[in-house]
């Protein structure tokens, strides 16, 4: 099947303020939906009870840690298809677009054996007791049959944001969230012609979601509706460009992973000093996310013109891109942390009122919001590195700042200085400064300009 011409958008010409946000708005929106599926999961399934809950929240951490080692796989196809387009040549970026697909594929299914293998022990060493134990291994089974769906739409998704196609991205994922937000109910709960499923529905529901979204995608790049597509006539398979995309997706890789995992061994911290520091840094970390979240989609603008940039030998523009990104992501982070650290109580005390956890999460925002105004500019600078193919520091930097840094200095703080929870905020918020420092001065060596990838 030959793929249409399709009419495009120049990233690198023209106004520099307006691409950056022909980018950023879907991206920003695209990222914003992830959030929205994230809460209605958690409201459906607390319909069930706290033995579901349960269960699908450790389910759900298990299964993105081990999903952590696919989505660094969209970093390394996004790179090299933002460098082709920039470069013009989009047979380049197609074949580039497909190899990434069979990659994806083939590492989805040894995501998918490997979690049916370590489901049981995983859940076990996680907490799960008799009770939330079947229902964690109901989730994650039906999770790993239907995990390629998941890994695809993302992946392709990275790709499609490298070729400047971020509205049909956020419409990929939007599509998979409504079809989501729709079938749980129906699944969880039983109603009109569908049994009721429960916990194992919310999965189910997931999945198919999921499945409509890549389905979404695969019309798109097959009817030529997209800068980038896929011609089945020419299929085969590149092995020294896969390798290339490994050799780049790799420190994107590990980062996510070390990111995902440190989560796991802050929350063990914070749980030492019970209930309450637990609900009271559950809301908190709620709202910190929700604020930081569209900063993620301003990154990835940036991600996608530094490459594009770059391809048409431009460094200097896709230098002031990485820039002025970091500028409106300041100013946007500034304005939302300002009002979290003076309504910190009023927030928290709305989701919980009990005295401990208002305390407890007001300390929490006071301590780390500030610091993500430079922590924001950190995000920016990796994605730029992504964007430009150089993932090496983004995973050094983060390695050091989340265990050399956070976890380290948290665990000292708790178990030398005796400072309490109050060490993980400390933690955190110095972690993130140092991030951003560091970030910005090795973006500042230029290094990554000269990329080739």
């Amino acid at each position: 099947m030959s793929i249409p011409q399709y009419k495009e958008r120049d990233l690198t010409s023209g106004s520099l303020h307006r691409n950056i946000w022909y980018l950023a708005i879907p991206m920003i929106l695209e990222t914003g939906i992830q959030n929205v599926s994230q809460l209605l999961d958690t409201y459906w399934v607390s319909k069930l009870g706290s033995t579901a809950l349960a269960a699908v929240t450790i389910s759900t951490t298990i299964r993105w840690v081990l999903n952590s080692l696919s989505n660094g796989l969209g970093i390394g196809g996004m790179a090299i298809v933002a460098r082709r387009i920039g470069e013009k040549d989009k047979a380049a970026a197609n074949h580039a677009m497909l190899q990434t697909i069979i990659l994806g594929i083939v590492i989805a299914l040894g995501i998918s054996i490997t979690g049916f293998l370590v489901s049981r022990p995983l859940l076990i060493l996680l907490g799960a007791d008799n009770q939330v134990l079947p229902l964690g291994l109901d989730y994650l089974h039906i999770t790993f049959g239907g995990l390629f769906t998941i890994t695809l739409v993302f992946v392709i998704n990275a790709m499609l944001r490298g070729a400047g196609e971020a509205k049909k991205g956020m419409n990929a994922l939007f599509i998979a969230t409504a079809v989501t937000v729709v079938l749980e109910p129906l699944l969880v709960f039983g109603w009109g012609l569908f049994p009721p499923l429960g916990v194992a529905g919310s999965a189910l529901a997931s999945i198919l979601g999921f499945g409509t979204g890549l389905g979404y995608q695969f019309y798109i790049l097959l009817s030529g509706k997209a800068k980038v597509g896929i011609d089945l006539r020419h299929f085969s398979i590149d092995f020294p460009l896969i390798k290339r995309i490994i050799h780049i997706a790799i420190p994107s890789t590990t980062q996510m992973v070390l990111r995902s995992s440190s989560r796991l061994v802050i929350i063990s911290f914070i749980g030492a000093f019970g209930t309450y520091a637990l609900a009271g840094y559950g809301v908190a970390n709620r709202m910190l996310l929700i604020v930081f979240i569209p900063t993620f989609g301003l990154a990835n603008a940036a991600s996608t013109l530094v490459g594009q940039n770059l391809g048409a030998k431009k460094p200097a523009r896709a230098e002031r891109s990485a820039w002025w990104v970091s500028a409106y992501g300041v100013i946007y982070i500034t304005l939302t942390t300002t009002f979290l650290f003076a309504y910190a109580p009023q927030i928290v005390r709305f989701f919980d009122a009990t005295p401990e956890v208002v305390e407890i999460g007001t300390e929490c925002l006071r301590y780390i919001a500030p610091s993500m105004i430079i922590s924001v500019i950190g995000l920016v600078m990796g994605r730029s590195f992504d964007g430009a193919g150089d993932t090496v520091p983004v995973m050094v930097v983060n390695l050091f700042s989340l265990w050399g840094i956070e976890i380290l200095l948290s665990y000292a703080l708790i178990h030398l200085a005796g400072l309490g929870v109050v060490s993980v905020w400390w933690g955190r918020a110095i972690a993130n400064i140092a991030n951003g420092i560091i970030l910005i001065i090795w973006f500042k060596l230029g290094r990554w300009k000269k990329r080739e990838v």
